[in-house]
């Protein structure tokens, strides 16, 4: 289970708002100490699921000072599905609002049923969520078993 993940924003203490309504959580500060106008988005779950919204440009590097600046990245290679306590009607607004592409879309093979619904949300229309509401999370859930990707994985592809 992944309980915290970070991304880059360019105006974290907005992209924070934002994600803090879908969540229903609350923001708290990043330890001020170790990178500036960077913000926890905690849930409250019984998880202690926290997105952190990092300034854009900074980085993370195994060495005393961990933070780093540089040229931000246009786009990334990472996106993230989370459940959320907001319905779609809501996230679809907060997405309206803040002005970010989003759309309602089916995961899966072409011509197959498919694996699960959600909302692909580009937060400040360059780094990729997609959000299910929990109302939603059962078709993910019973999705992504063993026995499931098991009959679809080529015979080629041996089990690890």
């Amino acid at each position: 289970m992944i309980h915290h993940v970070s991304i880059p924003a360019r105006d974290p203490r907005r992209v924070a708002d934002a994600l803090r309504e879908l969540l229903n959580g609350r923001i708290y500060p990043f330890p001020p100490h170790w990178c500036r106008d960077a913000y926890q988005v905690v849930s409250g779950d019984a998880h202690g699921t926290v997105l952190e919204v990092y300034p854009e440009g900074y980085w993370l590097e195994p060495i005393e000072k961990i933070f780093k600046k540089a040229e931000p990245a246009p786009f990334h290679p990472f996106h993230m599905l989370v459940s959320v306590p907001a319905e779609g009607a809501e996230i679809e607004r907060i997405a309206a609002r803040e002005g970010w592409k989003n759309d309602f879309i089916a995961v899966g093979t072409p011509g197959v049923q498919p694996a699960f619904h959600c909302y692909r949300m580009w937060i400040e229309n360059r780094v990729l969520f997609e959000f299910v509401p929990q109302s939603m999370i059962h078709e993910y859930e019973s999705y992504m078993q063993f026995n499931r990707l098991d009959e679809m994985r080529p015979k080629e592809v041996a089990a690890a």
